[in-house]
């Protein structure tokens, strides 16, 4: 999957930003992961939560907030502006590969 700059090959565990590979943690991964197998799609914190970790997470609402921030550190242009991984108000968070496309 494209998105921006970067490449992600789920399966083989690989982020790449213009073919150069990105060092990302597991956790990152998983969470981006998780939100590129549902484009467009807003996903609730819960469901984001069971994607990326599995139903016995453990993880917190706002260890996943902290996660999503770190995540659009690595892959936003401007993390205070995210393009590629939106908040939903009262839900979650939505995944768009590229800006308008909802």
């Amino acid at each position: 999957m494209r998105f921006g700059a970067f490449t992600l090959y789920p399966v083989q565990w690989r982020l790449e930003r213009d073919g150069a590979a990105v060092e990302i943690s597991t956790v990152e991964f998983k969470l981006l992961r998780a939100l590129a197998s549902q484009p467009n799609r807003p996903l609730g914190r819960e469901k984001l939560l069971a994607l990326a970790h599995g139903d016995e997470h453990g993880v917190s609402d706002r260890s996943l907030d902290v996660q999503v921030m770190r995540l659009r550190r690595l892959i936003e242009v401007d993390p205070g502006t995210p393009r590629h991984i939106q908040t939903v108000w009262g839900l979650g968070y939505v995944f768009i590969p590229e800006p308008g496309a909802r």
